[in-house]
C-alpha cells in the first residue's frame, strides 16, 4: 500500500503543475558534527530542558489592556503543536537543534483553504537551502531526515530560530568551525587518557626462565603460568615455582589524569554556550540561575516570541495587537522566604490570584481561588480624596462609606436572625 507523508499532501495544496518557480540566488548551510560530543550533549540537554519549561500564550494587547486568548491556536501551542510531540518536546527539539546547528526549523501546516493552522512540525534536515526568486519571494528547500526526500515550501511557512546570526544572510553560523580547535584538543586528551590507562594495566610482570628454551616453549610456559596463577580461579593468591622459574612483578604508578587540562578545555565550551559546572550539575543558587536564564534562556524566548508572532499572524492580526509570548516562572529557584515576601507584596496589590499565591508557596490550588484580593489601604491616585471623605461612588451609585454601612447592617441582621 502506497502512503503519502504529511509534506507531500501539504505541498499539493499550493503547488500545481502549471506553476513554475525559477530560483535566483540561494544560500545553503552545513550540518553540525557536535552531537557525538558528551560535553556539548550535556550543555544542549540542560539548555533545551529549561527552554522546554517556557509556557506559550496567545495574547491580544490593545488600549483596553491585555487579553489572554483561549482559541484553537492557543490550545495547539500550549498542549500539542503536532501529533507526535507535546509542547515540552516541541520546545526541547527546537532548542536542541539551535544549539547543535545554530538553526532550528519547524514547518507550519494549514488547512485546505489556508485559514487555520493544523499543526507545527519541527524538522531535522540533512541538507537545506533558502532560495529567492526574481520577485523577492523566499523558499525553503530541504531534505527531511525522516524520509530522505527533498521538499520546497514558502519560507513564510517556516519557523526559523537562529543562533550566532553574524555572517550569512539567512542562517546562523554553525558552531563547528568556532569550536573545532577545542573539540579536537578535548578528543585528543580523552584518547591519550584512554591509552595511558590501557597501557598501565597491560603489563603486570615478567617470567624469567632459567633453562634454555626456544620461543614456542617459552610462550607455552608463560601461558601455563598465567592460567594457573593469574586467573580468577586462583582464589588463594599464592603461586608455587621451582628453580627453573623466576617471576618479577612490575610495579606501575597509577596513571594521572590531566584534570586541569580537561577542565580548561571544557570551560571553553561552557563560555561558548553561557553555562557553568553548577548549572550542569544543578547545584546553583538563585543568583546563578538568574544569570543563566538571562544569558541562555531569555534570548531564546525572545526569538520564539518574535518568530511565532510574525509567522502565525497576518499583518492585520498583528495590527490588532495579537502576539505569541513565551513566559517562565523566574521564582522557581528562589528560597521559600523570598517567595513568601514577593507573593505577599503581589497578592496585597491584586497582581496575583489566590491560586497563584498558593502555587508560589508550593500548595495546590483551591476551588474558587482564581480571584484577586486587594487591600483597602491602596486606592487609585485620582480617587484618594473621595475615598478619605467618603464621597467615592461604586458602580451601583452608592458611596464607599454607604456601601460599608450597608455591609455592616447586613451583618447585624444576620446576627439577630441567629439569636
Amino acid at each position: 500500500m502506497k502512503t503519502i507523508n504529511i509534506f507531500t499532501k501539504f505541498i499539493r495544496r499550493f503547488a500545481t503543475p502549471k506553476i513554475g518557480i525559477f530560483f535566483g540566488k540561494s544560500e545553503d548551510a552545513c550540518n553540525s558534527t557536535l552531537r557525538d560530543n558528551e560535553t556539548v550533549g550535556a550543555i544542549a540537554d540542560v539548555i533545551a530542558t529549561n527552554v522546554a519549561k517556557l509556557s506559550p500564550q496567545v495574547i491580544r494587547k490593545d488600549a483596553s489592556g491585555i487579553t489572554v486568548k483561549n482559541d484553537r491556536l492557543s490550545r495547539l501551542l500550549c498542549i500539542r503543536p503536532c501529533p507526535e510531540m507535546s509542547t515540552y518536546d516541541f520546545l526541547y527539539r527546537l532548542a536542541s537543534d539551535a544549539i547543535y546547528n545554530s538553526n532550528a526549523f519547524a514547518v507550519i501546516f494549514y488547512n485546505k483553504d489556508f485559514t487555520e493552522i493544523e499543526r507545527i512540525q519541527p524538522i531535522s534536515v540533512d541538507d537545506h537551502k533558502i532560495f529567492e526568486d526574481d520577485n523577492g519571494n523566499l523558499f525553503f528547500e530541504f531534505v527531511w531526515s525522516y524520509d530522505q526526500k527533498r521538499y520546497t515550501v514558502p519560507y513564510s511557512f517556516v519557523i526559523h530560530i537562529k543562533s550566532r546570526y553574524n555572517q550569512k544572510r539567512f542562517f546562523g553560523t554553525s558552531p563547528d568551525s568556532e569550536l573545532r580547535s577545542s573539540l579536537e584538543l578535548l578528543e585528543t586528551t580523552y584518547s591519550g587518557i584512554k591509552n595511558v590507562i590501557k597501557n598501565s594495566a597491560s603489563l603486570r610482570g615478567y617470567l624469567k626462565y632459567t633453562n634454555i628454551a626456544d620461543e614456542e616453549e617459552l610462550q607455552n610456559k608463560v601461558n601455563e603460568f598465567k592460567k594457573a596463577y593469574l586467573s580468577a580461579e586462583n582464589e588463594g593468591g599464592i603461586a608455587g615455582l621451582d628453580s627453573t622459574y623466576d617471576f618479577r612483578e612490575i610495579t606501575q604508578k597509577p596513571a594521572s589524569i590531566p584534570a586541569e587540562q580537561v577542565s580548561f578545555l571544557r570551560q571553553n565550551f561552557y563560555n561558548y554556550y553561557h553555562v557553568n559546572e553548577k548549572i550542569l550539575t544543578s547545584s546553583f543558587n538563585e543568583q546563578e540561575w538568574n544569570s543563566f536564564y538571562e544569558s541562555a534562556i531569555e534570548p531564546f524566548a525572545i526569538q520564539l516570541c518574535l518568530e511565532f508572532t510574525f509567522k502565525l499572524f497576518s499583518e492585520k492580526q498583528r495590527g490588532f495587537g495579537n502576539k505569541v509570548i513565551f513566559t517562565s516562572n523566574r521564582l522557581q529557584y528562589a528560597t521559600l522566604r523570598e517567595r513568601s515576601q514577593i507573593a505577599k507584596d503581589m497578592f496585597d496589590r491584586g497582581a496575583i490570584t489566590i491560586n497563584q499565591y498558593l502555587e508560589l508557596m508550593y500548595y495546590p490550588p483551591i476551588e474558587g481561588g482564581d480571584i484577586r484580593m486587594v487591600s483597602l489601604n491602596y486606592v487609585k491616585v485620582d480617587d484618594q480624596t473621595k475615598y478619605q471623605v467618603g464621597t467615592g461612588t461604586s458602580s451601583s451609585g452608592n458611596s464607599v462609606s454607604e456601601q460599608i454601612k450597608m455591609l455592616l447592617k447586613g451583618g447585624e441582621k444576620s446576627e439577630q436572625n441567629k439569636r
